[in-house]
């Protein structure tokens, strides 16, 4: 007898124990019908999730016999589906899996692939004739392949706390491996699926975890019950709180990178993407809205396939009388969801939402909702898919080489021939940018001459060109998107697309041919840093270079004596004379707590590790600007870090921020719970972050503390909206335009409004014009500003959701960065808001006593990629020390 089967047996009894006072209670109270008939010997597997007559191999353990207890019972554990699809591979020559990556904390990322036993034997082969036919569709040459089976892949609970979509991963594995039916056997010769059963398995299980710690005993379907409400931040985000749902395009997390490279390792034809929404919803499959809510970059055709399966959908959920709905709500115009990302680069997408009941059952406006609901829908339609795909996989194969085969017809019909970007002082920036480039399968070359375009100089060795005419033209498209207009004002998310603006780049469009350079994606991916030589009196480091700040981080949290500039300054170095701009760093050899060699030693390892120049200075006497004795050069102190976490506060933001200090500063951070902060000792901290939120939970007693720790000298850093709660508890002195839905000026001194009307039905489009949901505009900064140290252009692009308008603040000098005239840059923006936003602050610093409030009204770290903005976080973080508390006006 194996193993599990023992388990299972012995277990029984306490299955059925469990079943009978789940029974008895139900007698007493509301429970689900679904859970009640459990005790009268109901097979959820048999008689509620499958199609009617599914036969099945007995060599292969269900779900239920291998997790001994029934799917939707409990919350299974990603481990537990790991080790049960592990089982179906042992068992079954259909199924085979890939590991293709770990997440952050280290757990496997697998998916499994089903097909037919010869599909699975000669799948490398299938992959790479595959990979052939589309080759030849981007060299303009259509070649049909009738015998190529259909790639399927099918992505459950990116979000983690969507969890029934996991479950239902694990029926279609199950059913997939071991069904008994002619019309399965053909598919699977058909057809390859892939199964992605967790693309969050962080998130899952901190959610599946705390909904199995607090699940009721019976079932309780209270939406007040705490097994509803995980705690702050919840099971949606991955380690480092990021929505990985976000992170397509961007790829900042390991979970994302391994997805995107091994889709573009296999590049299928279709993709599923299974989540939950809220519980008082029913199901939502494609069409989104059309026209309005579609990219311009895919292709109408497949858009139309879009109609053609949603046909399967409907009919799936029509037999099992469920309800759902179409065209509404979601769209398709942001390309990093992983229903969109295939959009854009030759695949189908498809996006399934179903009502998520949070816990085992919810009741709701629409009756309760229970987990084996949900579950057997997302099961359904995932069959449903499986189904759309073999019976449109001719149509899948054709649409997905004429996609390919349009991309050199479009940018042979576009005046932008490619993007000439700057990289200098940007090393490991430029790497990551880079390996984007590369896992996207987008072609760049090395710029091979000097250049001036629009104004603005690129340098032959420090700068790229990426061609539009190549196969990914779209996606390139989509990094370097300038459009402002649409047709449409509600979006789903942002409207704005351009990640090259959150690099920081210096980029220019080139209307001419690119072919005078070489490729680069293997050569230059990482830039090397100029080796060190030995100083027997100083070592600089320009501040421009973006690894300054993580070298400064290294060099304070080892006691190392630097000094910053206030000040740019010439110097000669083995007879190059090189430039130092405001920020640079000065690192003396006297007074250092170390010996002269073993300083040299600790600089040459991070001069390798961090890929950042560090000069060697052999005199104190500039050429141009202040002297290395100057005061102009200001010691700078460790700065020790302290973020506030918990209930109110964004868990986006506050990810970024542990993800910055972990990652990018290698510098840690203390984490603190809002309901912990009496018990912090502030002295030992030199910032405070607070990011966007509400601190309601903060006492009076706490709040007074803060004030008195910023005067004694404390850095505070704040993220939007919290700035409006510094200004209410008198922390700080922002103000706020009146007119807007965030604003904070007094009801009673707001001018009278003229009272209208309008037609209901016309509310949401209406109201949407008064939202920014995402989109990029142009501010300009001031360099000289220690807020400001580091950027080598006048003008800085911040992504922005939301209608803070904040008037400049009365320290003149400290009105680090504003908004431009004719700021848009990128998204949908309404004339009267950008009319709004015109002239206002995106960074204020604010003197108070010795110390200093450092205002990001935009948020620096977005999402992780925004390294351009990171550089001013960096500077507060760091720098905001030197700030001359003197300086009002």
């Amino acid at each position: 007898m194996k193993k599990y089967e023992v388990f299972f047996q012995c277990s029984l009894l306490l299955f059925f124990l469990w079943s009978s006072i789940l029974f008895a209670s139900a007698q007493e109270g509301p429970v689900p019908k679904v859970f009640q008939n459990e005790s009268a010997g109901q097979n959820l597997e048999k008689d509620y999730y499958f199609p009617a007559g599914s036969r099945f191999v007995t060599n292969i353990p269900t779900p239920s016999q291998f997790f001994n207890h029934q799917i939707g019972h409990s919350h299974t554990r990603y481990d537990q589906i790991v080790d049960y699809f592990k089982i179906l591979e042992q068992r079954s020559g259909r199924i085979k899996i890939d590991t293709i990556g770990r997440t952050w904390e280290g757990r496997p990322l697998i998916v499994l692939k089903a097909s037919s036993p010869d599909n699975i034997r000669n799948s490398e082969q299938i992959r790479q004739q595959h990979i052939e036919t589309i080759n030849k569709a981007k060299e303009n040459r259509i070649v049909s392949n009738e015998t190529q089976p259909a790639l399927v892949f099918l992505g459950f609970s990116v979000h983690g706390n969507e969890t029934s979509a996991a479950e239902a991963s694990i029926l279609t594995a199950y059913y997939l491996a071991a069904a008994e039916d002619p019309v399965v056997a053909t598919s699977l010769a058909k057809g390859i699926f892939f199964i992605d059963p967790v693309r969050n398995p962080d998130g899952y299980d901190r959610y599946v975890n705390w909904v199995n710690a607090n699940a009721a005993f019976p079932p309780n379907g209270s939406p007040l019950d705490r097994e509803h409400n995980e705690v702050w931040p919840g099971g949606r985000t991955n380690h480092y709180w990021f929505d990985l749902n976000r992170d397509w395009i961007n790829q900042v997390n390991p979970e994302s990178k391994a997805r995107v490279s091994y889709f573009q390792h296999w590049l299928p034809h279709f993709q599923g993407d299974f989540h939950e929404m809220g519980a008082a919803s029913s199901f939502f499959f494609e069409p989104t809205k059309t026209d309005a809510q579609e990219s311009p970059l895919v292709p109408k055709s497949t858009y139309q396939l879009n109609q053609k399966l949603a046909t399967y959908y409907a009919k799936a959920l029509d037999e099992i009388g469920s309800f759902y709905f179409t065209k509404e709500q979601f769209d398709n115009i942001n390309p990093t969801y992983g229903s969109t990302y295939p959009d854009h680069v030759g695949s189908l997408g498809i996006l399934f939402e179903q009502a998520s009941p949070r816990g085992l059952f919810q009741k709701t406006s629409n009756g309760d909702l229970t987990y084996p609901f949900a579950i057997r829908n997302h099961f359904r339609i995932a069959l449903a898919s499986i189904t759309a795909s073999i019976d449109h996989r001719t149509t899948l194969l054709e649409n997905q080489l004429r996609f390919f085969q349009s991309a050199f017809e479009l940018a042979q019909k576009d005046p932008v021939k490619g993007y000439l970007v700057d990289l200098k002082y940007n090393n490991n920036t430029a790497a990551h940018f880079k390996e984007l480039l590369a896992r996207h399968q987008i072609r760049y070359l090395t710029n091979n001459r000097d250049r001036k375009v629009d104004g603005k100089d690129f340098e032959k060795g420090t700068s790229i060109i990426i061609p539009t005419a190549q196969a990914n033209y779209r996606l390139v498209k989509v990094i370097f998107d300038e459009t402002k207009t649409y047709v449409d004002s509600v979006f789903y998310d942002g409207s704005g697309n351009s990640i090259a603006y959150l690099y920081g780049f210096s980029y220019a469009s080139l209307k001419q041919g690119v072919d005078n350079g070489e490729s680069d994606q293997s050569s230059a991916i990482n830039p090397h840093a100029i080796a060190l030589t030995r100083s027997n009196y100083a070592y600089l480091v320009d501040w421009r270079q973006e690894g300054a700040a993580w070298l400064l981080s290294q060099l304070l949290q080892r006691g190392i004596l630097v000094k910053s500039a206030s000040s740019p300054f010439e110097l000669s170095d083995q007879g190059r004379t090189i430039g130092f701009d405001y920020g640079s760093l000065l690192i003396p050899i006297q007074g250092q707590p170390i010996s002269a060699d073993e300083l040299f030693d600790l600089l040459q390892k991070l001069n390798k590790r961090g890929n950042i120049t560090i000069a060697s200075a052999s005199t104190g006497y500039s050429g141009k600007g202040i002297d290395l004795g100057s005061s102009g050069f200001k010691s700078l102190a460790p700065q020790n870090a302290l973020l506030l976490t918990g209930n109110g506060i964004s868990a986006y933001e506050a990810g970024e921020v542990w993800y910055t200090f972990e990652r990018q500063l290698e510098q840690p951070i203390l984490r603190l719970n809002l309901d912990q902060f009496s018990r912090v000792n502030l002295e030992e901290y030199q910032v405070l972050v607070l990011a966007s939120g509400e601190y309601t939970g903060l006492s009076s007693a706490a709040i007074e503390r803060i004030r008195a720790w910023v005067k004694n000298g404390g850095t505070l850093i704040a993220f939007g909206r919290t700035g409006q709660w510094l200004a209410g508890q008198k922390i700080a002195s922002f103000q706020f335009l009146d007119g807007r839905s965030d604003s904070v000026v007094p009801k009673e001194e707001k001018p009278t409004k003229t009272k209208e009307r309008f037609d209901y039905a016309s509310a949401q489009g209406r109201e949407g014009t008064k939202r920014i949901g995402g989109t990029y505009f142009n501010t300009e900064i001031d360099r000289t500003h220690p807020i400001g140290y580091g950027y080598t252009q006048k003008t800085k692009p911040v992504y922005r959701n939301h209608t803070l308008f904040v008037e400049l603040g009365d320290q003149a000098y400290n009105n680090v960065a504003i908004y431009s005239k004719s700021p848009l840059l990128n998204g949908y923006a309404s004339a009267e808001n950008q009319k709004s936003i015109t002239g206002t602050a995106s960074i204020i610093v604010e003197n108070s006593g010795n110390g200093r409030i450092v205002y990001f009204v935009d948020d620096p770290l977005f999402r992780g990629i925004s390294f351009g903005n990171a550089r001013s976080f960096f500077n507060a973080v760091l720098l905001g020390q030197v700030l001359q508390s003197g300086i009002r006006r």
